[in-house]
This record gives structure tokens, C-alpha cells and sequence, in this order.
């Protein structure tokens, strides 16, 4: 399988990116060249590119799709995530419930919260 070993996985995701909209790009222009309706044109520019790349451009995608998943599996922790964490973690206590509020005539209170309600407004 080959590799694109030595680039950065930022530079991986831009260049693939820009080739998937480039594909689609060319397809969409063609298809207007045409005379093809717009909205019909930017489904078939879409459903072709997402074909081309997917057949055409497999280490590029795989490698964008490797460095997603190692970002999401190795530990990359720094001063900044740390100090978010730390202060999520701080500010992480235990939550009360909101005080309960009166509920409008005919929302399912019935008699019981009228009765309630007027024994609060002597």
C-alpha cells in the first residue's frame, strides 16, 4: 500500500480535500457547459466525484482516514488541553435541580396546584 510518508496529516486532509472539490468543480462546469439544470448538474458533479475519488485516490483517502483515527486514539495532550480539562473538571460541581415553577391553568396541574397556588397568594 503506498504511503504518503513525510507529510504532515494537516497537509493530507487540505490536498485531498482540494482534489475531491477540484473533481467536482470540473464535473459541475461541464455539466453547465451542457446546458445541464443547475441543481441537477451539483448532484451528478458530486455523485461522479465521490466515485473518482473513491475509486482513483485510495492512499490519499486512507491516509486522511489514518491520521483521523490516530488522533482520536493516542493520548496528544498539551499545556492548553490540559489547563481546559483541569478547569471543566473545577468548575464540575454537583448540580442542583431548578427550583420548580408554577404551571399555567389547564397545563395538567388540576386542582391540586390551584389550590397551592391560591393558599401562596394569601
Amino acid at each position: 500500500m503506498p504511503r504518503l510518508g513525510g507529510v504532515k496529516s494537516s497537509r493530507q486532509w487540505i490536498s485531498y480535500s482540494l482534489l475531491r472539490l477540484g473533481i467536482f468543480a470540473a464535473v459541475f462546469i461541464v455539466l453547465l457547459v451542457l446546458q445541464i439544470e443547475p441543481w441537477i448538474a451539483a448532484v451528478v458533479a458530486a455523485v461522479i466525484g465521490l466515485c473518482v475519488a473513491y475509486i482513483f485516490f485510495r492512499p490519499q483517502r486512507e491516509a486522511v482516514a489514518r491520521s483521523f483515527w490516530e488522533f482520536r486514539t493516542t493520548e496528544q495532550r498539551d499545556a492548553d488541553s490540559d489547563a481546559e480539562n483541569d478547569a471543566l473538571d473545577a468548575g464540575a460541581a454537583p448540580r442542583t435541580p431548578p427550583p420548580s415553577t408554577p404551571t399555567l391553568e389547564g397545563e395538567g396541574g388540576g386542582e391540586a396546584d390551584a389550590e397551592e397556588q391560591g393558599r401562596q397568594a394569601r
